[in-house]
């Protein structure tokens, strides 16, 4: 099994004692499931776009050595990734501060025939994970031309995995319900977060039925006790829908990264929802036992 993610990479810094390292939601998940695809038959690629700067390329060099395939990406020698500032506070939350808007990644399909295109077209990839900030970063020619790749690949039998994230930075609420709207009916698998889904929509209500009536196959939600889902039962749908609690004591999008990735292996492997689940609470719970954004592969060996 083929999978190819799209998405932006960040350069993090932060006030630690390793005060740069690599990051962004895309390429973590990315790299989790290339860990656990080691036993499970699951080779995953990355197409992003990089500067040719020695940070995008100390990028690379990271992506490739945790076994990714990155003969998908692109080099724009006039860009540069995306910087983000980490700031924790007392009581050990995060706050993320972004800059660089302009950002490599977002110049993906500023030419013909980009490597994705190719690869996808010849459908070299069973699957394609796509995140709504790796929707919200493209321009908007850019995002077309993406809905016209994913409609032909889909056509031939390619599946789509996406996250709901919402970046409220890059772009507005109305943005992000018309372009997810274009987005909605080429999705087989779909992870939302209840409370983007309430920044993007204003209601959690309309979930069930807006992934519903796209054919979406599957659907997995975290939600939390303030912010209950009182649709569940309202279509009669063969949609699968899995609904989480927030696990452990964070509910930050690092965990996230783990979890879906998880699942992912799961239900990539030929394994159960319930199996899949399990998983990615499992990896959850060690990525949150670490400080570190990504976590040692030795810390998760058993499950690799």
């Amino acid at each position: 099994m083929r999978i190819v993610f799209f998405g932006e990479a960040l350069v993090e810094i932060n006030n630690t004692t390793k005060y740069a390292t690599y990051g962004g939601d895309v390429p973590n998940t990315a790299l989790y499931l290339s860990r656990l695809g080691q036993s499970r038959s699951i080779c995953v690629s990355y197409a992003t776009a990089v500067g040719t700067d020695k940070l995008s390329l100390s990028l690379l060099s990271c992506w490739q050595q945790e076994g990714i395939d990155t003969s998908l990406v692109r080099y724009l020698s006039t860009k540069f990734p995306d910087l983000c500032y980490i700031e924790t506070d007392r009581e050990g939350h995060c706050y993320r501060h972004f800059w660089n808007k302009d950002n490599a990644a977002r110049y993906y399909f500023s030419r013909e025939s980009t490597p994705l295109e190719i690869a996808l077209s010849n459908y070299n990839y069973h699957a394609i994970y796509i995140s709504a900030v790796s929707f919200a970063l493209l321009t908007d020619e850019a995002k077309a031309t993406l809905l016209v790749l994913l409609e032909k690949y889909k056509i031939g039998g390619g599946k789509v995995y996406f996250d709901n994230r919402y970046r409220p930075h890059m772009w507005t609420p109305q943005q992000a319900r018309y372009w997810i709207c274009q987005l909605l009916p080429y999705i087989d698998i779909a992870f939302i977060e209840i409370k983007d889904e309430q920044r993007i929509w204003g209601t959690s209500l309309g979930i069930i039925e807006r992934y519903s009536h796209s054919n979406c196959c599957e659907l997995v939600i975290k939600q939390y006790s303030d912010h209950p889902i009182s649709d569940l039962k309202a279509l009669d749908t063969q949609m699968k829908i899995s609904v989480i609690q927030p696990i452990g004591q964070t509910t930050d999008y690092i965990a996230d990264n783990a979890f879906i990735a998880g699942y992912l292996a799961g239900r990539i492997s030929g394994k159960s929802i319930r199996h899949a689940l399990n998983l990615g609470k499992e990896l959850t719970l060690k990525v949150q036992n670490h400080s570190k954004a990504v976590i040692p592969a030795a810390a998760m060996r058993d499950m690799m």
